[in-house]
């Protein structure tokens, strides 16, 4: 049998309200709850806090109450039960410490796949383009000094400006920083 966690939303008046039974709930019926085995969750209404251990604190300040009128002390209490007290306030922050590692593992995990991934690529466009980038600056460089001034310089500066811009949008579909950018 799965154990649910009873939900019980305490709203700006401080009056608590069991989703569960859709009522309104005291503490002394909370204690009940818990002395029953329950599994509660007290949630502040408005921003979704967990006052869990909060509303037990003061579960156990009118429990010390009471037990003080009948002859028992809350240091009785605590000396009686104070592993099941600690078991249920222990058990939210073991979760929650859980829970956070565990989004931290994934997130690093991610980030580290992610890096590889733009690293192959990376290596990929410069494995492929830089020799036919290399032949075609050498070519330009020979026409340059063949044709200095001419108007065959001037179209081929044009088509060398149009390589660049191809490359830089090669480089921005990647990923990568062009030559006018700063690398990350």
């Amino acid at each position: 049998m799965v154990e649910t966690t009873r939900v019980i939303k305490r709203y700006s008046n401080r009056k608590l309200y069991d989703t569960g039974r859709s009522s309104y709930i005291t503490l002394d019926e909370i204690a009940v709850l818990i002395k029953d085995g329950e599994k509660i969750q007290i949630v502040d209404n408005k921003t979704h806090e967990d006052l869990t251990s909060v509303t037990l604190a003061q579960v156990l300040v009118e429990e010390e109450k009471r037990q003080t009128r009948s002859g028992r002390s809350l240091r009785g209490l605590i000396e009686h039960s104070g592993e099941l007290l600690q078991k249920r306030l222990g058990e939210p922050v073991t979760h929650l410490r859980s829970s956070v590692e565990d989004s931290v593992t994934r997130l690093i995990r991610t980030g580290e796949e992610r890096a590889t991934e733009k690293r192959a690529q990376l290596h990929s466009f410069f494995d492929q383009n830089t020799p036919a980038l290399d032949d075609l600056q050498t070519r330009l460089d020979r026409v340059r000094h063949l044709f200095a001034g001419g108007a065959a310089l001037e179209s081929l500066q044009a088509d060398l400006v149009l390589a660049q811009a191809r490359l830089d949008r090669i480089e921005r579909h990647l990923g990568l920083p062009t030559r006018d950018e700063p690398a990350e």
